[in-house]
């Protein structure tokens, strides 16, 4: 059996807040997730004006699942990204991990600080 994960991505502004869950395999700790999966959409939502376009481009590409899909799923590891848009911060967390982002992460930073994670 692979090693799957789940992450819930929750953002957050003054005038939406909504959260949509993918599922996926191929990495099983919270640095790999935090590397490979959450990097690339923290650096989509960095670079579109608006978190609206991010929103449209990732659901039309269909990666996202269901919450109940989401909470029936057993994944190898659970994770989170929270991206507060009026404060432009982002907060990851893996298990009982969490990494406080700030504003304007590059890929570097994000990985050094997947490596930072013990999960």
């Amino acid at each position: 059996m692979s090693d799957t994960y789940a992450l819930s991505i929750r953002i957050e502004s003054y005038e939406f807040s909504g959260e949509f869950y993918l599922l996926g395999d191929g990495h099983g700790t919270g640095e790999e997730v935090l590397k490979h999966i959450a990097t690339d959409h923290i650096l989509a939502m960095k670079q579109r004006p608006h978190v609206a376009e991010y929103l449209l481009e990732t659901l039309q590409e269909g990666k996202t699942v269901s919450k109940s899909e989401y909470e029936q799923a057993d994944p190898t590891v659970s994770c989170g990204l929270h991206f507060d848009v009026d404060y432009q911060q982002f907060r990851f967390w893996a298990g009982d991990e969490t990494v406080e982002i700030g504003r304007q992460p590059t890929k570097s930073e994000l990985r050094s600080m997947a490596n930072d994670l013990s999960t």
